[in-house]
């Protein structure tokens, strides 16, 4: 899948839940002419979310995810 088409399920999804939110999505691409060399594609879809909401939320994750050593 594309970048596009990933962008395209995510934006469903957020609308399908029928509440503010947002998503961020990260994914390894499968379809890289170079394969020793990884590659990673990363989304975000919003439905009704305030930009602080948002802001706060994605500061909670990167802290979450750095506190926890991944």
């Amino acid at each position: 899948m594309n970048e596009q088409e990933v962008r395209e399920k995510c934006e469903a999804f957020v609308k399908s839940l029928g509440m503010p939110c947002f998503i961020v999505f990260g994914w390894e691409k499968q379809d890289v002419s170079n394969d020793d060399k990884k590659q990673y594609g990363m989304v975000s879809s919003y439905n009704k979310m305030p930009t602080p909401a948002v802001v706060k939320g994605m500061t909670w994750a990167l802290n979450d995810i750095v506190t926890k050593g991944l």
